[in-house]
C-alpha cells in the first residue's frame, strides 16, 4: 500500500494530487484499517500458536479473512494507478496476481469455509 500512496501523492489530477481529493483519503483510509485490524488478529493468532492454542477454525478463518482483505486492499489500490495498474512495471500489478492465488493455495477459502463451519 505504501507505493499506492506515494503514488497518489505525486500524480496530479485536474491540478492536483490524486491524494487530495476526499474519495482517495477515504478509500486508503478504509484499506489501512482493515490491514491493521488483519496485523492484530495474526498478532492475537501468533500468541496462540506459540502458547499451542491455536484452533483449526481459528487459522481457517485468519487465512480465509486475510487473504480476501489482501485482494480487497489491492484492488483498490489498483484502481488509483488506472492502466498503469496493468503493467508489470508497477509493483501493484504484481501485487494483484499474488492476491488471486492467495485465495487458492493453502488451502483454498472454500475449504477454510468448511473448516470454520465444522467448528460451529
Amino acid at each position: 500500500m505504501s507505493d499506492t500512496v506515494r503514488y497518489t501523492r505525486e500524480r496530479n489530477v485536474f491540478g492536483n494530487p490524486l491524494m487530495d481529493f476526499q474519495n482517495t483519503q477515504f478509500k486508503l483510509a478504509e484499506c489501512q484499517a482493515e490491514i491493521m485490524i488483519g496485523e492484530a488478529y495474526v498478532d492475537r493468532c501468533n500468541s496462540e500458536l506459540l502458547d499451542g492454542q491455536l484452533m483449526d477454525a481459528r487459522a481457517a478463518a485468519a487465512k480465509m479473512w486475510l487473504s480476501e482483505m489482501q485482494a480487497r486492499v489491492v484492488d483498490t489500490c489498483l484502481h488509483f494507478f488506472d492502466g498503469y495498474g496493468y503493467m508489470s512495471e508497477y509493483p501493484v500489478a504484481r501485487a494483484f496476481t499474488d492476491a488471486r492465488a492467495q485465495r487458492i493455495y493453502g488451502g483454498a477459502n472454500e475449504i477454510m469455509r468448511v473448516i470454520i463451519a465444522r467448528s460451529l
